[in-house]
């Protein structure tokens, strides 16, 4: 079982300089943040420095940082 679900993963890297957006969600995910209509990511961001840990320093396009945040909390963003 465990060998056909894997073959299903795709595993996700961002190169620094690409736009990502990031999930905007509570610490605490029993609170609920807005409506059910509001947008559940933020962005877009760029990528400025990959860690080999699977996280990311990633900056808004005005150049306000945001912080290490973890990869699984990001997607691509498409022009």
């Amino acid at each position: 079982m465990s060998k056909s679900f894997n073959k299903k993963i795709r595993y996700r890297s961002f190169q620094v300089g690409d736009l990502v957006l990031a999930v905007r969600r509570p610490i605490i995910v029993t609170h609920e943040i807005g409506s059910k209509f509001t947008s559940k990511w933020d962005g877009p961001y760029v990528v400025q420095e990959a860690y080999s840990g699977g996280a990311y320093k990633i900056i808004a396009q005005d150049g306000v940082r945001v912080g290490p945040i973890n990869g699984k909390f990001l997607k691509r963003y498409y022009v």
